[in-house]
């Protein structure tokens, strides 16, 4: 292990994992490696704490560290620790996925409204997870014979978590385009997916 990166004891007494940050900006694995032991489970907490989701948990804490390699650079200690550094950007990918999860699960919920059996109750385990995955299926099949257009602003207002607003302006778009491409869009996939059941 490189020393001139380890961790260091601050005037306060508190260790000042500052200097790993300043090896991973440098490409030093080892730095990584140390502040991966050491923050890994703090990551995985916080994210756990808002997705309730091990699995979930995980890929986010996964997200967090490639995030760390990749963008160590943009660390500031003048704006906090490193470990609070951490923990805000598990927090925030944690509630950009649960957005995105919500929006997938309202998304499904619209085009089924009509069609769920009312005999059809979570608890049914199994039966209700394969229903779901051919659901994904179906509204994947769904998406790709949309206009690509309207299958832009609906990716990004439903799989990303894009609010209107934000899928406009990424697109340099009327916010009433968007929200007409949208309305079309949900109503084309409306039709498309009763003609695939």
């Amino acid at each position: 292990m490189d020393l001139a990166f380890a961790s260091q004891t601050a005037p306060d007494g508190e260790i000042d994992d500052t200097p790993l940050m300043e090896g991973i900006a440098a490409g030093d694995r080892s730095a990584f490696e140390k502040l991966h032991r050491k923050f890994s489970g703090l990551v995985f907490a916080t994210a756990y704490r808002v997705l309730n989701d091990p699995h979930d948990a995980e890929e986010v804490a996964q997200e967090v560290f490639s995030g760390v390699w990749n963008k160590s650079r943009l660390f500031d200690p003048r704006r906090g620790k490193p470990q609070v550094w951490l923990s805000t950007m598990a927090r925030n990918r944690a509630i950009d996925r649960l957005r995105s999860k919500q929006r997938r699960a309202q998304l499904r919920d619209d085009l089924q409204m009509e069609h769920v059996p009312e005999t059809v109750r979570p608890d049914q385990g199994v039966v209700e997870e394969v229903r779901r995955s051919e659901e994904s299926l179906v509204l994947r099949d769904a998406l790709l014979r949309l206009k690509p257009e309207q299958r832009e602003v609906i990716e990004m207002t439903y799989f990303k978590g894009l609010s209107q607003s934000q899928a406009a302006e990424a697109l340099g778009a009327p916010l009433g385009t968007v929200k007409a491409r949208i309305r079309r869009g949900i109503t084309r996939l409306r039709t498309i997916v009763s003609d695939l059941e």
